[in-house]
This record gives C-alpha cells, sequence and structure tokens, in this order.
C-alpha cells in the first residue's frame, strides 16, 4: 500500500509540474500574410517589405552562420542574376505563444525553392527550404534559413568562369 501512496504521489507531483507548450497556430492572420506577401516580391527581385519587416539589428542565421540584413538581402537578390523562372510554393503559419513562452511570436515557412540556370538553361530540382521568423513588435528580430545549398554553389561558381 505504501509503494502505491507513493507512485500516486510522484505520478501527481509530475503531471501537475509538467508545463505544457501552449499557443494558437493560424495561417491568415497579418504575420503570415506578411511573409506571404514579402515572398511574392522575392520572387519579382523587389525587396520592399524585406526592408519594412526586418528589424536593422535582427539575427539572421542560413545555414549556421549569421549574416546580416543587407548580406541577406543581397544574397537573396543575387539569385536573380543567377536563375530565371524563381518559384517557390510554400506554406506559412504563424504560433501565438501563451505566457508559459513569455508571448512569443513565431511564423514558420516551408517550401520548395527552383529555379532555372541563366548560364546552363538547366532547371534546378526542387530544393526543399524551412525558414523561421520571431516577431517583436510587428518586426522580424531573428530568423533561419535551412537548406541544401550545392546547387546554388555550383551555380555561383559556374557563373564566375
Amino acid at each position: 500500500m505504501k509503494k502505491l501512496l507513493l507512485i500516486i504521489t510522484l505520478l501527481t507531483s509530475t503531471f501537475s509540474f509538467a508545463q505544457e507548450i501552449t499557443g494558437r497556430t493560424r495561417t491568415n492572420d497579418k504575420y503570415s500574410n506578411s511573409l506571404k506577401a514579402m515572398t511574392e516580391q522575392y520572387l519579382k527581385n523587389d525587396f520592399t517589405l524585406f526592408d519594412e519587416m526586418y528589424a536593422d539589428d535582427a539575427v539572421l542565421n542560413i545555414n549556421g552562420e549569421i549574416f546580416s540584413k543587407n548580406e541577406v538581402k543581397q544574397g537573396f537578390s543575387m539569385h536573380h542574376l543567377l536563375y530565371n523562372k524563381i518559384e517557390f510554393p510554400s506554406f506559412v503559419e504563424t504560433t501565438f505563444y501563451d505566457e508559459n513562452n513569455n508571448n512569443q511570436v513565431w511564423s514558420h515557412q516551408w517550401g520548395w525553392w527552383q529555379g532555372t540556370s541563366k548560364k546552363s538553361g538547366e532547371r534546378d530540382e526542387p530544393n526543399p527550404l524551412n525558414a523561421s521568423f520571431k516577431w517583436v513588435d510587428g518586426k522580424i528580430v531573428s530568423a533561419s534559413w535551412i537548406y541544401d545549398p550545392t546547387e546554388l554553389i555550383k551555380e555561383i561558381a559556374a557563373s564566375q568562369k
């Protein structure tokens, strides 16, 4: 009986102290819609919303390396020097976390980037891309992009020959 009481007490304590990560996830909110609009502008080599949405001191991480806002903008713009017919069908959602997570707001974007080489005329295989964006006071203060850069590195090397 003592063992059963001890087990019940431990289980009750464990469950009562565990905090669940909770929040609301939306796909048609102002943050998700802003990212969708910014993606559409990127496809046209337009960075108007990029300039407005990112904080000047945002921490921007691409595959584990930190870049400035201007460096990221230049890198994304460079895609249009190397590729035609850039496409990026994607899905965007934003999670509004509760007080257990300091009321943070994060948007996430998943998609398949693809372009046609201006040098060779070949169409790249779709490249999966995952990006996350932390919002504070309506600005992106932190972002992270994860993708396979192999084809992009090859294209940059080919363009320099």
